[in-house]
């Protein structure tokens, strides 16, 4: 019988689903271990996994790398490893390091380490001459400047105006220079934030092929998680994986359905998910305008945090922004109060679509987790969304936006020999098994669908009104501020809603993969989320950071 009820909870899935994008959520129905274990027996595939790309260009690092001795390299290893942004800024502060050897240090553990990790596709030529240049500023306040001198990783399809390429990923646009930077690269650069590189990524953020392989691009080739032969999940996997190793401070990846908060729990940092509106979306190469979102990444909450805040603002080239001037000017720092979740009401989510994708153990960490917020003062309830919360079908929005978004952003660019989506299919068609080794399904789809732009936008409508009447009813008629699950297990829910969520680390299972905990809230309410996740991440300290010492 029980067979039977979950063969129909499946069917019933996809039929609502569509198909297409969600066929790694069906897979993981049937038997969510066994679609884990394909995932990294794909990802250690050395045939397919080969990058396109030369390796990482560090003739611009060279003499800094040279001089940097291993002793001053270990020195500097204490200093920076595992440290936050006030730690770091302190550091250069008391003059333990400069900004110009915070970058050589990166550099050198990239050179040293991202060979078998495969996190980066690029690195800024510019890199040193921006430290070199803020040192001399000898900026000693850094509070009003909170991203001062801090390198951070941009995940490849964030566009950027310098001597880097914005690729996707993809062989197609492997030689891709826009002529602006993205909105958001913008605001860093603004901000004093030293762009270190570009993060490797499932290519285009995952919507190639539905026989994928999470965190593999034909550029970029293969990144691994760096805590052991687990999945590193997709589509930021670079960004979180580069971050999780101690690559760079802090990274930016994005996200339409999961894509941050799954590779966020499987290499243990913190992800944060935004409320659509707050980013802009100008210049990043996308999926779906209805879902697409940037993000912030960082091995903490405090991190991810400032950097998720110096993102926010207004831009006239991206509609959806205009309610973004409002949360502007917020100090989303203020909430990072280690009591906050001292009489906070959680909602622990246990539908059967959600708990149905619990791997090994973890109900046992769903167990761990009740316990650690009753602890630091939460009250805790298992609570339902309603069955409808779970019927939108996003498949068909983002097989109809994906072409119409990437054919517009490839006119923006004025790509020459790349014009359109069936072009880059053609484009890869000539060499199949270096560009596109697990096929090309998704693009295809995508390219031939007839939705309609009215169809389109129903859909849009419909699916958001389903999915977030589901969040703010449960939020409402449970009495709870936040709701809880494991991993990416609510995202066919918040994403399309355009509702934000924060993963963050809460250990590690018995053979040392990291799971992390995902906390969800209505629109725009980030403050209550990151004073949760700050709480419960000072309140367990979980985290720890890989040992990296045997990398395969």
């Amino acid at each position: 019988m029980k067979i039977f009820k979950r063969i129909l909870i499946i069917l019933l899935v996809i039929i609502l689903a569509g198909g297409t994008f969600f066929y790694f959520r069906i897979k993981k129905m049937m038997d969510p271990n066994n679609f884990v274990k394909s995932q990294v027996e794909k990802q250690y595939d050395k045939e397919k996994t080969a990058p396109l790309k030369e390796n990482l260009d560090f003739t611009p690092f060279k003499a800094n790398i040279d001089k940097m001795s291993d002793l001053r390299y270990s020195d500097l290893e204490k200093l920076i490893v595992g440290s936050n942004i006030d730690t770091i800024h302190k550091n250069i502060t008391e003059k333990k390091f400069t900004i110009e050897d915070l970058v050589t240090f990166y550099v050198k553990r990239i050179n040293k380490l991202d060979p078998k990790l495969n996190t980066i596709i690029e690195l800024n030529p510019e890199a040193l001459n921006i430290a070199r240049k803020l040192d001399k500023e000898n900026k000693t306040n850094f509070s009003k400047d909170s991203l001062y001198g801090i390198p951070v990783l941009l995940k490849d399809n964030i566009a950027t105006k310098d001597k880097m390429h914005t690729s996707a990923g993809a062989a197609a646009l492997k030689k891709s220079k826009p002529d602006e930077d993205a909105f958001i690269v913008k605001k860093l650069r603004n901000s004093n934030a030293i762009i270190l590189g570009k993060a490797n990524l499932s290519e285009w953020a995952n919507y190639t092929s539905s026989n994928f392989a999470n965190g593999f691009s034909a550029l970029g080739g293969q990144t691994h998680n760096p805590y052991g032969k687990f999945d590193v999940g997709g589509s930021s996997s670079g960004s979180a994986a580069s971050v999780a190793s101690n690559l760079s401070t802090i990274s930016v990846g994005s996200e339409t359905a999961g894509s941050m908060i799954y590779p966020s729990s499987q290499n243990s940092v913190v992800g944060i998910k935004p409320s659509l509106g707050l980013l802009s979306r100008y210049k990043i190469i996308p999926i779906a305008e209805a879902q697409d979102t940037a993000g912030a990444i960082g091995k903490n909450v405090s991190d991810a945090t400032v950097l998720f805040n110096k993102m926010i603002g207004f831009d006239e080239n991206d509609s959806i922004t205009k309610d973004a001037s409002k949360y502007e000017k917020t100090d989303y720092t203020k909430f990072l109060d280690p009591n906050g979740l001292k009489g906070m009401n959680i909602g622990i989510a246990t539908n059967k679509l959600v708990t149905m994708h619990y791997r090994d153990d973890e109900d046992k960490i769903i167990d761990k987790v009740i316990k650690d917020l009753k602890k630091l003062g939460a009250n805790v309830k298992e609570i339902k969304l309603d069955d409808s919360s779970f019927k939108a079908n996003y498949s068909n929005v983002l097989k109809y936006e994906y072409k119409k978004g990437v054919n517009d952003y490839l006119k923006s660019i004025n790509n020459p020999r790349i014009k359109n989506l069936q072009s880059i299919i053609e484009y890869n068609k000539k060499d199949k098994k270096s560009r596109i080794p697990y096929g090309q399904d998704l693009m295809e789809k995508s390219q031939n669908n007839k939705i309609t732009e009215k169809e389109n936008k129903d859909l849009v409508i419909s699916n958001r009104k389903i999915t977030s009447k589901g969040i703010d009813d449960a939020l409402k008629k449970n009495n709870v501020d936040v709701i809880l699950t494991l991993s990416n297990y609510l995202s066919s829910v918040y994403a399309p809603a355009g509702y934000p969520a924060i993963s963050v680390p809460s250990g590690y299972k018995p053979d040392g993969e990291p799971i992390g905990i995902t906390l969800i809230g209505s629109k725009f309410q980030e403050g209550t989320l990151i004073k949760a996740a700050y709480s419960y991440e000072q309140g367990t300290k979980y985290r720890i950071d890989p040992k990296l010492t045997n990398l395969k």
